[in-house]
């Protein structure tokens, strides 16, 4: 189906007067080419105009598509690739170095604020020179912000899982490069996107990247965790600083409280800090829940399929599994792929009972 035709259709679909199809086109038109047309799920050939004629005719009623088309224009969020590479070469003025000048700046005995007199000083370059950049998953692009922030490559892996012969070589750098045998004492977690918290910290199970980490860098002789990652890191002046390009609220406490927990059961006393860039507020996904003809449509089981509930999704609340991974009802989409945080109405993937407006590809 070409774009010109799905308009066409369109029309036809939501029953537009001659008025409403000379408001809506350019409309649609400019959300395809200035945002949506750049979704990497979709279907070779396919663009957002298909899929969103596609989408407004599985719904039953024309109230429905209405209620859908409205949803779309005023409470849609979706993140390009540009305005993701944005958040990235920004992240270190924005999150990293604010950490790196304080720490430098309490070791200098000066006001934080003088960040000129800061920057200059060999204090900050060798704390700079001493943090080492993990990523916690390939959304990450460290590669982009290791460009963006001047870093040395060898102080930054695109893994939390650093291979042996990797903490050797970053190790011997590290000593060339500040010529003194230490250790970096500064880790900084890199990852683009977290709703739930989850995927990081789950208490009841012990498991998630952060506590997995930790028990690497605490615990080396578990059979799990062979690898010894306090031979390049001293764990006894670390700080922890995890940092998310995109991050709901809700999620960033939630980690936060999870890795302060886990400090107390295991006797461990670093310092850590949990941040984001942008950050997705709660009111977000209250006013979607708040929506009661949304509600109504994301519930209607014609509009969802059970399918999709499986090991990994019943990790989070299922309650209300139409409402996404862990409830969160969310109206996000990322230009790569869809979370599954957000409403399956707008992620389903083809195949599936009901196809979503921005169908997911599963690692699951």
């Amino acid at each position: 189906m070409n774009s010109k035709l799905a308009e066409q259709l369109l029309v036809k679909i939501m029953k537009w007067s001659q008025e409403e199809v000379m408001q809506e086109r350019p409309l649609i038109q400019a959300l395809g080419s200035l945002k949506y047309d750049e979704y990497q799920q979709y279907a070779p050939g396919n663009r957002f105009t298909e899929s969103l004629c596609n989408w407004l005719n599985r719904f039953t009623t024309l109230a429905e598509r209405k209620t859908a088309y409205e949803f779309v224009k005023s409470q849609l969020i979706f993140v390009t690739q540009d305005q993701m590479m944005h958040l990235i070469s920004i992240c270190f003025a924005e999150c990293i170095d604010p950490i790196l000048t304080s720490k430098a700046a309490a070791i200098m005995k000066i006001p934080p604020y003088k960040v000129t007199k800061i920057h200059a000083d060999p204090i900050y370059k060798e704390l700079k020179r001493k943090s080492v950049f993990l990523g916690l998953s390939d959304g990450s692009k460290i590669d982009q912000l290791r460009r963006n922030s001047n870093l040395d490559n060898e102080q930054v892996f695109p893994s939390y899982q650093v291979a042996e012969d990797k903490i050797e070589d970053m190790r011997d750098e590290l000593f060339d490069a500040i010529k003194k045998k230490e250790k970096f004492n500064s880790i900084f977690l890199i990852d683009d996107f977290t709703a739930s918290g989850l995927s990081y910290c789950r208490p009841e199970e012990g498991k998630g990247k952060i506590f997995k980490f930790l028990e690497m860098l605490y615990m080396p002789t578990s059979e799990k965790h062979p690898v010894v990652l306090g031979d390049m890191i001293d764990t006894d002046t670390l700080d922890l600083h995890i940092v998310f390009y995109i991050a709901r609220r809700y999620s960033l406490d939630f980690i936060r409280a999870e890795v302060e927990k886990w400090k107390v059961q295991n006797g461990k006393a670093f310092q850590c800090s949990v941040t984001a860039i942008q950050v997705i507020e709660e009111r977000t996904a209250e006013e979607v829940l708040a929506s009661k003809e949304i509600m109504e449509m994301v519930a209607n089981p014609a509009y969802f399929d059970d399918a999709i509930i499986n090991k990994a999704y019943k990790k989070g609340k299922t309650d209300k599994p139409y409402l996404g991974f862990d409830q969160c009802a969310l109206p996000l989409i990322l230009y790569h792929n869809t979370p599954n945080n957000s409403l399956p109405l707008l992620w389903l993937p083809d195949g599936k009972k009901f196809t979503g407006l921005f169908p997911r590809v599963t690692r699951h």
